[in-house]
């Protein structure tokens, strides 16, 4: 079968080839590729940004990807899951018995391995992962919008930690891919979405989607929500945020930004507000995605483009140009 590889270290080093096919263990199942997601975090890989320090270690050769649409293939004992079902997932391996794992935060499991950053990932003909790790997807979600999957669940886990009260007003900072699928996850909410002049694209997109209110000035939305959810992953808009936080309200940070953010500690305090991370999600996440993806089709509009897992390097200028929000990647 093919895949798409890292060959070594640094920038490039990519190769769609022949590897071997990867057979299932037990509690595991063999995935034929339906749909991939390309995201930052794969083209961190790609440029050679992730080492030792970064919180991954790749050793190479190494099949990249970790956002999935698949079908089952074969599966490994003890492993239930009905041949040919469509399934998205976790990409994260992690052990299942330590602290974190069983007090369902396994996102901080100490042994965690994510696939295509750690281990071998999705950008394959066929792959393999632990059953525990999968959901089965109904006919209601169309392919187009299952490969969000996996992104998705990362905006539906911010916002179920955000704690959010019925009459919460709310913010979403940055429109982007995540940005825009944190105002999917928060369907039938008031949601403004906040963003930078160059994002009017992005901030009508977000109109399409169900946003009450888009904005490129911060100063006017100052002082003025309950929750805002900071998802564009730079220093600056992580202090923005905290400028348009009320009085006793939450800022959800679920961005990575590369670079320490200047936050005023004596007004979080004078105003009693908190600052929260949320990392990705557990792996009970999964269980309510594929119902919660149902309720938000229109999200599917977030994929832009299409391209063969062959055509890569126009799949990566497509993101890194942002003419593209999200590039959906096929065999």
């Amino acid at each position: 079968m093919k895949a798409l590889i890292k060959t070594a270290p640094g920038d490039g080093n990519l190769v769609w080839t022949d590897v071997p096919e990867p057979e299932p263990g037990p509690g595991e199942v063999q995935l034929e590729l339906v749909a991939a997601g390309l995201c930052h975090t794969d083209l961190g890989m790609i440029h050679g940004h992730y080492g030792p320090t970064s919180g991954y270690s790749p050793r190479f050769p190494l099949v990249l990807g970790h956002e999935y649409t698949g079908r089952v293939a074969a599966v490994g004992a003890d492993v239930d899951l009905p041949v040919d079902s469509r399934v998205v997932g976790s990409c994260h391996l992690t052990c299942g018995v330590c602290t974190w794992c069983t007090r369902g935060r396994s996102m901080l499991c100490e042994r965690r391995q994510v696939l295509g950053l750690d281990v071998d990932g999705v950008f394959a003909e066929r792959f393999v992962v632990p059953a525990r790790n999968l959901a089965v997807l109904p006919d209601t979600v169309p392919d187009r919008l299952a490969v969000l999957a996996e992104p998705f669940a990362v905006a539906a886990h911010a916002v179920d930690v955000a704690g959010l009260r019925e009459d919460d007003d709310v913010c979403v900072v940055g429109p982007g891919a995540v940005g825009l699928l944190t105002l999917g996850a928060l369907a039938g909410r008031h949601v403004t979405v906040l963003g930078r002049r160059e994002d009017s694209g992005q901030l009508e997109r977000a109109t399409e989607l169900g946003a009450a209110e888009v904005s490129t000035d911060p100063t006017a939305l100052r002082d003025r929500f309950d929750v805002v959810f900071e998802t564009a992953g730079t220093a600056a808009a992580v202090t923005t945020a905290t400028t348009l936080l009320g009085r006793g309200a939450r800022l959800v940070c679920v961005g990575l930004p590369p670079e320490p953010a200047a936050i005023s500690s004596a007004r979080l305090a004078w105003n009693e507000q908190s600052v929260i991370g949320s990392r990705a999600y557990d792996v009970s996440t999964w269980s309510s995605v594929p119902e919660r993806l149902a309720g938000a089709p229109a999200l599917a509009s977030v994929v832009t483009h299409t391209a063969p897992l062959v055509d890569h390097e126009h799949a990566i200028e497509l993101v890194e140009s942002r003419r593209a929000t999200k590039v959906l990647l096929h065999r």
